[in-house]
């Protein structure tokens, strides 16, 4: 979904109803988009795989983690705004940046995936 709405800002002329629906935050009884739905299920999933299970209190990666996670927050409510004002720049500028927060995000838990869990994390 994230990618989708970097494909919309880049065109020539940006679908803002479809933009605005991958970062709908979902309040008044409405689902959120993916990309705002995901935040609390990575914070959930960082915290379970950066916690030793000998918990002596968080771990670097995981607090580190959870920065990512408010910077892509951070950049989904900028999104959000800037598409509803139609600002394209802002909107790429923010797009740029969320997707950097995201794959250090998937840089930093798939440190933490062995081979015999499963596959990484795409970036």
């Amino acid at each position: 979904e994230f990618t989708k709405l970097g494909q919309i800002l880049r065109s020539p002329n940006p679908n803002w109803n479809e933009a605005a629906k991958l970062v709908d935050a979902g309040l008044d009884q409405r689902m959120p988009a993916p990309a705002v739905d995901a935040l609390l299920k990575m914070a959930l999933f960082a915290t379970q795989m950066l916690t030793s299970p000998n918990y002596s209190g968080p771990s670097r990666e995981l607090l580190v983690s959870r920065y990512y996670i408010n910077e892509c927050a951070f950049a989904l409510k900028g999104l959000a705004k800037a598409i509803d004002e139609r600002d394209t720049a802002t909107a790429l500028g923010l797009w740029e940046f969320g997707k950097d927060s995201w794959n250090s995000y998937f840089a930093i838990v798939n440190r933490s995936i062995s081979p015999k869990v499963g596959d990484k994390l795409e970036m």
